[in-house]
């Protein structure tokens, strides 16, 4: 059943560019990635525009082309930060508190990360989409562990694109270019 919608076409308040994902705190507020407008938008459940935080850049705090929000338990908010191939953590009201990552293939090292989730415990999952894995960090961003290498095979990616995990732990893939979603 259709609820309600917020938001049009440009640059203000409440207005979006692109926006490419999502996510709900424990209040219910939502949190938008303005992936056009290099910004995280907050809103309330109703839709009315809370606050907003980033610009075009590479420091701290700034991104370029934001396209996916998680936020953990204790409403601390992830931004993988996909051209500048990081991942970054904020406080619910956007103040800059970690950046992890850089270009390339090795540990905590993204290429264009599209996807991001938590799990209870506040693990960080990161769809690392140019590099056809899923790296899995510590809460506190140190590296974890990874899987997936490209390819069509089970376990094997071709761009996955988003992630995500479920309360029993199990995580979910949309494995895009291979036209399917994985279970782990």
């Amino acid at each position: 059943t259709y609820l309600s919608a917020w938001g049009s076409f440009g640059t203000g308040y409440g207005q979006f560019n692109l926006p490419s994902d999502v996510a709900i705190d424990s209040l219910g507020n939502v949190y938008v990635a303005d992936a056009g407008n290099h910004r995280i938008q907050k809103f309330t459940p109703a839709g009315v525009y809370i606050t907003q935080w980033g610009s075009l850049g590479i420091i701290d705090g700034q991104f370029d082309t934001p396209s996916a929000v998680a936020v953990d338990a204790s409403n601390s908010v992830f931004v993988a930060d996909t051209l500048n191939d990081r991942i970054q953590k904020f406080t619910s009201t956007g103040s800059h508190l970690a950046t992890w990552g850089s270009t390339g293939s090795g540990n905590v090292q993204f290429s264009s990360p599209l996807g991001i989730a938590t799990d209870s415990v506040g693990n960080i999952y990161v769809a690392d989409t140019g590099n056809n894995r899923v790296q899995k960090l510590r809460p506190t961003g140190a590296y974890f562990t990874e899987w997936g290498t490209p390819g069509t095979g089970n376990g094997q990616f071709d761009a996955p694109a988003s992630v995500d995990v479920d309360a029993a732990g199990n995580v979910y893939v949309t494995d895009s270019l291979n036209s399917r979603v994985q279970k782990f």
